[in-house]
């Protein structure tokens, strides 16, 4: 099994797509460290514009946009469609290695690979930030928590992302429904809602669970029962997708 691991993070530490997805979140770090020591700068106006902002609150914002998901789904879906479009998916296969084992240790490394190319950006912004102004007050208990939900969030939808590759095979398939559903989910669950009256779908829909499980000003009780939602979500998403790989045709 850590073979398979080593073999898959070699896989993505030389693929373009880990580079692309890398330098894309570092960019928007990036403009929104220029945007904090412009104002730091400038003063005036604008460091009354940006007044109150801490850089707790700069790091978890930075994952609780439905961007965040895009660029999840972007590296996990893209890593996986290129197995099948560059057939690659055969040669291993053909080594003999168990299937679950294959797609297990790939979904390990896109997971810890998506989380480190994401948790890096924020903290730097999240740290100058800090620097400028102040970090925030928080318990190092509900940190921790948040935190958690930050990196469920993260393996959860690449549990789904990966259900998604395995069974459309395709780089621009994949990410297209992706979209339509990050998109398109968002709209139906707010159109469920008012017609049926009944908030359980816009509560249940993915990007408010996502906002809430990082919703540290919320009670504890609220945000862990989202923390654990996230990790329920990842682990049926999981099983499905190496059910999926087992049983999936590679030819």
């Amino acid at each position: 099994m850590l073979d398979i691991i080593r073999s898959e993070f070699y896989k993505v530490r030389k693929s373009k797509v880990t580079f692309v997805t890398a330098l894309c979140l570092l960019g928007i770090a990036g403009l929104q460290i220029a945007v904090f020591l412009y104002a730091k700068i400038k003063g005036g106006v604008w460091m009354e514009m940006l007044e109150g902002t801490r850089g707790l609150d700069v790091y978890f914002a930075f994952a609780n946009g439905t961007f965040y998901l895009v660029f999840v789904a972007l590296f996990v879906g893209g890593m996986i469609s290129n197995e099948y479009t560059n057939r690659t998916v055969r040669q291993v296969v053909s080594r003999g290695a168990s299937r679950i084992k294959i797609a297990l240790g790939q979904y390990i490394a896109l997971s810890v690979t998506m989380t480190v190319i994401s948790v890096v950006p924020a903290a730097l912004s999240g740290l100058v930030a800090s620097i400028i102004w102040e970090f925030g007050m928080l318990s190092a208990g509900r940190f921790a928590l948040t935190l958690l939900g930050q990196i469920l969030l993260i393996w959860s939808y690449s549990a789904i992302t990966m259900l998604i590759a395995h069974l459309a095979r395709s780089g621009g398939l994949s990410i297209g429904v992706n979209f339509m559903m990050l998109l398109g989910g968002s709209v139906a669950a707010m159109f469920l809602t008012t017609f049926t009256k009944n908030d359980f779908f816009n509560t249940y829909w993915l990007t408010n669970i996502q906002f809430e499980a990082l919703n540290y000003t919320s009670t504890v009780a609220s945000q862990g029962k989202f923390v654990v939602l996230l990790f329920l979500i990842g682990a049926v998403f999981t099983i499905l997708s190496l059910v999926r790989f087992k049983i999936r045709d590679v030819d």
